[in-house]
């Protein structure tokens, strides 16, 4: 489905930020930028999503290629245990929702949805393929990525907000396509990750940013059921499914 794939990394982009603080990272440099490191600051967000059960909160995803900038909006529900929703206000309708289990991408548009098993591939130690939105997934990802701070002056004060970050940057170990590169702002108060930008060997630049952060949400699990309708168009295993 070519409207499916097309969407592909936005798809990744959504899961690298929601579980960012659950990932085991080799790291590239353990020197001191005064008091911190890049390892304490993963620590840090570590220690915070590992404690964090739910969480709701406003997503901007804005993708830009060949001169061309696509806004997404909407609100994302986490609940731990993998599951996950992102529920789209522009475009209206279009949804990204797993049970932990499997991983439903619906475009309303076309009636469409892309219904992909995490379980796949069990054999495989790294963990279950296109997975980020798990412990597993993202500890995969991670050993595929360098990481250090982005300058020596950390944390930064932002002038949007005029908060501190921690900026982080990523670089791909080999370049095997996908995003060879990504930067993370994290959160100095909170270790939260505000936002994740990736790119790609392409020019292709995706920016995933939350607002809003409802930390520990009463959610019911039944948020992270999907059910089409008996005229929605499946397509099983949508996703790149191999390394």
């Amino acid at each position: 489905m070519k409207d499916t794939r097309s969407n592909r990394s936005i798809f990744i982009a959504l899961g690298l930020v929601v579980l960012f603080g659950n990932f085991s990272l080799g790291a590239q440099s353990s020197a001191k930028h005064h008091w911190n490191s890049p390892s304490e600051v993963v620590k840090k967000v570590r220690k915070t999503f590992s404690d964090l059960k739910s969480y709701k909160a406003d997503f901007v995803i804005q993708t830009e290629a060949n001169k061309k900038v696509v806004t997404k909006k909407g609100v994302c529900y986490y609940k731990k245990g993998g599951k996950i929703k992102y529920e789209f206000s522009d475009p209206s309708g279009d949804e990204i929702v797993s049970d932990g289990k499997t991983l439903w991408i619906f475009i309303k548009r076309l009636n469409a949805a892309g219904k992909q098993d995490l379980t796949l591939n069990k054999s495989n130690k790294s963990g279950p393929i296109f997975s980020p939105l798990t412990e597993e997934g993202l500890s995969r990802i991670f050993r595929k990525y360098h990481y250090k701070f982005e300058s020596i002056e950390q944390p930064q004060i932002s002038p949007k907000d005029n908060r501190q970050y921690f900026v982080l940057a990523l670089e791909q170990r080999e370049k095997i396509g996908g995003y060879e590169t990504m930067t993370l702002y994290v959160d100095a108060q909170t270790s939260f990750i505000k936002k994740a930008v990736a790119s790609d060997g392409r020019g292709k630049t995706t920016t995933v940013e939350f607002f809003g952060l409802d930390p520990n949400a009463d959610i019911e699990d039944g948020v992270f059921n999907f059910r089409p309708d008996g005229n929605s168009k499946i397509v099983n295993n949508p996703l790149v499914s191999e390394e």
